[in-house]
C-alpha cells in the first residue's frame, strides 16, 4: 500500500490514469471539507445488511472508502455510463462492484426497489433544466420504502477570486474572469442551472430532507487545493470549448493567456470559492 495526501491507498495506484490520479485526489479534498463520506443522519438508519448504490461513480473511490469503516454485510453496487476510470477488480474490497449504468434513462427493472441508500455525487457539468429532475426520480426508482438518498454537488455558478492571507496576494481577478468566462459559455450552450435542493428533494416527494452546505474556504490550508481543482476544471473545459468557434468563446490563445493570469493569481495566495452542499432526503416508509 501507499500513502498519499496521508490515506492508504490501493497498491496498484501508481498504475492508475492521470485521469483516476485526479480522481481520486479530488475525492480526497472534497471529504476532508465536508468531514464525512456518509452524513449521520443515513448511518443510523442503514440496516445490517445495507445494499449501497453509487451513481455516477467514477473511480469508485467513495465506495471503496466507506465500505472500510462498514460492516462487511454490507453491499455496494457502482454504476457509471463508461467503464474507462472504474478501478481494476483486484482493488475493490469483496463487496464492491462496478457496473455499467446511465442515470439520464430509466434503470432495469430488476434494480428497482432494491438498496437502501443511493449515493450520487459531482455531475453539475452535464445537467441543465429538466434534468435535475429527471435525474433524481431515476435514481429514487433503485430506492427501497424509506431508503435514503445523498446527493453531492458544487455551486461553481457562484465561484469567484478571493484574495489570500499572504500581503502579496492579488485580487484574485483572473481567477474570477476565468470562472465567469467558463460558467457563462456553458450556460449559453447547454442552459447550465444550479437546483434550489430543497424544493427539488421535496418536489419529488421525499421526507426528512436536510441540505448540509460547505464553504471550500473553511479550511483555510485547502485554499490552494480547492483552487487546483477549479483552474484545472474551468481552464480544461474552456480549451475544450474553444474547439466550437463561435462568438462569445475564448479562442485557444484566449484560453491559454488567461490560464497563465490564473496561475499566477494562485502562486500570489489567491484562491477559488464556492458551496459545497450535500442534500440527504427519504423515501416514503410503506
Amino acid at each position: 500500500m501507499a500513502n498519499v495526501n496521508g490515506h492508504d491507498e490501493p497498491y496498484w495506484l501508481g498504475r492508475a490514469t492521470e485521469e483516476q490520479q485526479r480522481l481520486i485526489k479530488q475525492h480526497f479534498i472534497w471529504t476532508k471539507a465536508i468531514g464525512y463520506l456518509l452524513h449521520p443522519s443515513i448511518t443510523k438508519t442503514l440496516p445490517e445488511n445495507a445494499r449501497i448504490a453509487d451513481v455516477g461513480t467514477g473511480t469508485g473511490i467513495w465506495m471503496t472508502e466507506l465500505a472500510k469503516i462498514s460492516p462487511p454485510t454490507y453491499t455496494f453496487k457502482g454504476y457509471d455510463i463508461s467503464p474507462d476510470q472504474f478501478f481494476p477488480n483486484d482493488a475493490l474490497p469483496n463487496n464492491v462492484t462496478l457496473e455499467l449504468g446511465d442515470f439520464w434513462k430509466p434503470f432495469p427493472e430488476e434494480l428497482q426497489g432494491t438498496f437502501d441508500l443511493v449515493n450520487i455525487r459531482l455531475i453539475i457539468i452535464s445537467m441543465g433544466p429538466g434534468i435535475w429532475e429527471s435525474t433524481l426520480r431515476n435514481v429514487l426508482t433503485l430506492l427501497k420504502p424509506g431508503g435514503a438518498i445523498q446527493w453531492t454537488e458544487g455551486n461553481f455558478l457562484i465561484a469567484r477570486g478571493f484574495r489570500g492571507s499572504d500581503p502579496q496576494s492579488t485580487g484574485g481577478h483572473a481567477l474570477t474572469r476565468g470562472q465567469k468566462q467558463f460558467n457563462a459559455t456553458l450556460v449559453k450552450r447547454f442552459k447550465w442551472c444550479y437546483p434550489e435542493w430543497q424544493e427539488l428533494f421535496e418536489g419529488a416527494g421525499l421526507e426528512r430532507v436536510e441540505e448540509d452546505v460547505i464553504s471550500t474556504d473553511r479550511l483555510p490550508e485547502q485554499r490552494p487545493d480547492f483552487t487546483e481543482i477549479g483552474v484545472g476544471a474551468v481552464f480544461g473545459g474552456l480549451a475544450n470549448l474553444s474547439k466550437i468557434k463561435e462568438e462569445g468563446y475564448w479562442s485557444p490563445e484566449e484560453v491559454a493567456e488567461a490560464k497563465e493570469k490564473a496561475l499566477a493569481d494562485r502562486k500570489s495566495g489567491a484562491y477559488l470559492r464556492w458551496d459545497l452542499n450535500v442534500t440527504v432526503g427519504f423515501t416514503k416508509r410503506e
